[in-house]
């Protein structure tokens, strides 16, 4: 990928130099993150979402903040046992997860991206019509 290379290194740099930037320097940014934002409610336990609930996560693959990888795996994990337990007749512990990865891009990316913002609409239509054609709550 770019990123192995000297201009994707320096792209990278470029990108997280940015962020830290914006979210550092400016005034009511830095104000906000500091004082609002509540870090500790910002896990989703995948095994405490209730099984009548659309979940899709949207992730950047190039994510200078949060580590795509790990996060993609966990995703797949869940919606593995959840197809096992699906075939088993047992109760889900939690929903299927839809995925939405965006290549090359990096954190924050679909924010300003009117683009991305059609494909989550997207995608979160797709959800809906296969929750309303195929879910049923037990």
């Amino acid at each position: 990928t770019c990123s192995n290379t000297l201009l994707g290194k320096f792209i990278r740099f470029l990108n997280e130099t940015k962020i830290h930037l914006v979210a550092s320097s400016e005034l009511f940014i830095e104000h906000y993150l500091r004082r609002n934002f509540a870090w500790y409610n910002s896990e989703l336990w995948l095994e405490d979402i209730p099984p009548n609930v659309k979940v899709l996560v949207c992730l950047a693959d190039q994510d200078e903040i949060v580590n795509c990888k790990k996060i993609e795996r966990e995703i797949l994990q869940h919606n593995r046992l959840v197809a096992e337990a699906s075939k088993n007749g047992t109760f889900p512990a939690g929903p299927r997860i839809e995925l939405l990865l965006w290549k090359d891009v990096g954190h924050a990316h679909c924010v300003s991206n009117p683009e991305r913002w059609r494909e989550i609409r997207d995608a979160i239509d797709e959800l809906d019509c296969y929750w309303s054609k195929n879910v049923h709550v037990r």
